[in-house]
């Protein structure tokens, strides 16, 4: 397990995103979170849990979660969350790219609109590799870099957007990262998912180690 990393002070961001969570979850986002966590049991990573909005939506076979999230602000909404979830919930303080968890002890991972404020991908990728059974599976809901003009788009905004989206960067090329992280890709989409993320599309469903 490695050192936790430097953070980056999100809180101002964080409450932003827990005022606009209730129209974002109408338009689209709960229904996503449905499909991100259907199916899954046993031990759960949940890394980035944010405000714990997607605790409501395991099933019941699902024995343990453990929600990581470093904001003080969103880890507080999260332990709400927690406390009137079906299945059990564990809200930790801590990194993706250093999980409390021992090696192969988790049945799932998973990952919701994070990676793209993670500051170092590799490092969070290796330390759910590590901690995923080797019949484990990564769930993935995350926004990536759009291809042609978008992308472009994407790539000039990248550095103001990062300042005022605590740390969200619109350009990164999530699928590649798995990829080089030793996962198999091929139970992934992309597809567009406007009004959320009008800018860029969506990359979605479970990947799994090679």
């Amino acid at each position: 397990m490695g050192a936790p990393r430097e953070r980056t002070d999100v809180s101002l961001f964080a409450r932003v995103w827990v005022a606009a969570g209730p129209v974002l979850e109408r338009v689209g986002l709960a229904r996503a979170r449905g499909r991100l966590v259907a199916g899954l049991s046993g031990t759960v990573v949940e890394v980035g849990a944010g405000s714990g909005v997607t605790f409501e939506h395991y099933p019941p076979e699902v024995r343990r979660v453990v929600a990581i999230e470093p904001d003080p602000h969103l880890r507080a909404h999260a332990r709400r969350y927690a406390a009137r979830a079906a299945v059990p919930v564990e809200v930790l303080d801590s990194v993706a790219e250093a999980l409390p968890l021992a090696d192969g002890e988790a049945d799932a991972v998973v990952f919701g609109l994070v990676l793209c404020t993670v500051p170092d991908v590799p490092a969070a990728l290796a330390e759910a590799r590590r901690v995923l059974a080797p019949e484990g599976e990564l769930r993935l809901m995350e926004h990536v870099r759009a291809d042609g003009r978008l992308g472009r788009v994407a790539d000039r905004l990248s550095p103001v957007w990062s300042r005022l989206g605590g740390g969200c960067r619109p350009n990164r090329d999530t699928r590649q990262s798995l990829v080089e992280a030793g996962f198999d890709v091929s139970g992934l989409r992309t597809r567009p998912f406007p009004p959320v993320l009008p800018l860029t599309p969506m990359l979605s469903g479970s990947a799994r180690r090679r």
